[in-house]
């Protein structure tokens, strides 16, 4: 896995590119994931990682609940994201590196492979 990541706070409304990664891992069938797509209709963005990677986070706080719900991996690279929620709140998106050049903004969703979270 890649680099140690450090919260960075930031106030903004998704990217284009941010929200259309979102709705693509909303789209999976999963336990409890219509009230997340319920709040995922109004979250902006409170936060993200200090190592430059394109993580999101949509909470300012993790409760006692840190939950993957959907994993995809982004095709012909060993990197991938997933979506996780805590304490059933809609929580964030997480870049995951394995490359040696860190990505600097989400992957298209078409070069996501989505599944549940194991």
């Amino acid at each position: 896995m890649g680099r140690a990541c450090q919260s960075r706070c930031v106030s903004r409304p998704l990217t284009g590119r941010e929200r259309a990664v979102l709705d693509a891992l909303l789209a999976v069938e999963v336990p409890g994931i219509e009230d997340v797509r319920q709040q995922a209709k109004t979250v902006s963005v409170v936060g993200g990682c200090g190592c430059g990677c394109p993580s999101i986070d949509f909470v300012t706080e993790r409760g006692r609940d840190f939950t993957p719900r959907v994993d995809a991996g982004v095709v012909d690279t060993y990197d991938g994201v997933f979506l996780w929620t805590t304490d059933d709140r809609l929580g964030g998106i997480e870049y995951v590196s394995n490359s040696e050049a860190m990505a600097t903004e989400l992957p298209d969703p078409s070069r996501l492979g989505i599944a549940p979270a194991l």
